[in-house]
């Protein structure tokens, strides 16, 4: 599966893609190049009539649907098996760590944050098999899990 993805926008002047949608965010590209968005809407000129609005929406990143003027055009991580999903939050048990005091508490949050965020990485490479995406977000928990146990003296 290739990281950019071309949508189909009628009366578009150039190419418009889609890059990043096996990663975490994305832009919208108007022949190769990036569009901004203002508030939220990437705005995509057509030869003819009122420009095309492109919008990113979706609360989990990495994982929002991409819309051409109010319709659906692209599910991002469609592909991902309902297992993986459910497994990509498992970095986020470490969040409890905050009951072992300040030092690591700010450890576990900032584990459970890149963690969270790589697992979506991980769960959305196609060129993965389905197996290793839903373990290794677990097991990478768990040897951070470890880790702050070590540091808190619990464990050796």
């Amino acid at each position: 599966m290739e990281n950019t993805v071309a949508l189909d926008i009628a009366g578009a002047r150039g190419t418009v893609e889609v890059e990043g949608v096996l990663g975490v965010l994305v832009k919208v590209l108007v022949n190769g190049t990036p569009v901004k968005a203002r508030k939220g809407v990437f705005t995509v000129p057509r030869r003819k009539g009122a420009d095309a609005q492109v919008r990113v929406r979706g609360l989990l990143p990495g994982f929002q649907k991409v819309m051409v003027d109010g319709e659906t055009v692209l599910d991002l991580g469609a592909h991902v098996p309902t297992a993986a999903r459910l497994t990509m939050f498992a970095p986020l048990l470490l969040v409890f760590a905050a009951g072992l005091g300040p030092f690591l508490g700010t450890i576990g949050l900032v584990l459970a944050l890149v963690l969270f965020f790589m697992s979506i990485m991980v769960v959305k490479n196609p060129d993965m098999p389905v197996g290793l995406r839903i373990a290794l977000p677990l097991v990478n928990t768990l040897a951070a899990a470890v880790v702050i146990l070590v540091f808190a003296g619990v464990l050796g």
